[in-house]
């Protein structure tokens, strides 16, 4: 058992490290809109077949399967375009310190310096600005603000609800 007197404080603070955040943008989010289109087609497709005159020849794929067999290949796609950010908070005093350095493209700057993961220059988070469009941006700009301002906390409130005898549920 560790005492007062015997924590070794130095240790410790040699192994901290600041809050981070991450978020996912996606490289391909035009596709939303021909995923949209489709699901539209889909639907229709499939009203279309359940009409009492539709007929089906037996081992042939309806209309409505072979869009949603496109649909998940888009969606595959759009999925396979995630890239996860991670986010470092910076304290106002280092805030500061930018804004003092240079402030033209200082959002550019502080975002690269606070992005851990993957490694960009300002320049490139600029063009990231305007590729992925201001809401994807902006997600990355709350978690930004987040890795600075909130108490880093574990939630596990997305987790199942565990209903047995004995957990306190009924």
């Amino acid at each position: 058992m560790t005492t007062p007197q015997d924590f070794d404080f130095d240790a410790w603070l040699d192994g901290a490290d600041r809050p981070e955040r991450a978020v996912t943008v996606y490289q391909k989010a035009g596709l939303i809109a021909d995923l949209d289109a489709l699901e539209q087609q889909i639907l229709a497709a499939q009203d279309e077949e359940a009409e009492p005159e539709f007929e089906r020849q037996l081992g042939s794929m309806t209309e409505s399967q072979k869009l949603e067999r496109e649909y998940r290949k888009l969606a595959q796609q759009f999925h396979d375009s995630a890239l996860t950010i991670r986010v470092q908070g910076h304290s106002d005093e280092e805030k500061r310190e930018f804004l003092t350095d240079q402030p033209e493209g200082v959002v550019y700057r502080v975002l690269a310096d606070a992005i851990t993961s993957p490694i960009v220059t300002a320049d490139q988070v600029k063009r990231l600005e305007k590729k992925i469009g201001p809401a994807q941006f902006g997600l990355i700009l709350q978690a930004y603000q987040k890795a600075s301002t909130e108490i880093p906390a574990v939630s596990a409130d997305f987790l199942p609800k565990s209903s047995t005898r004995g957990d306190g549920g009924e």
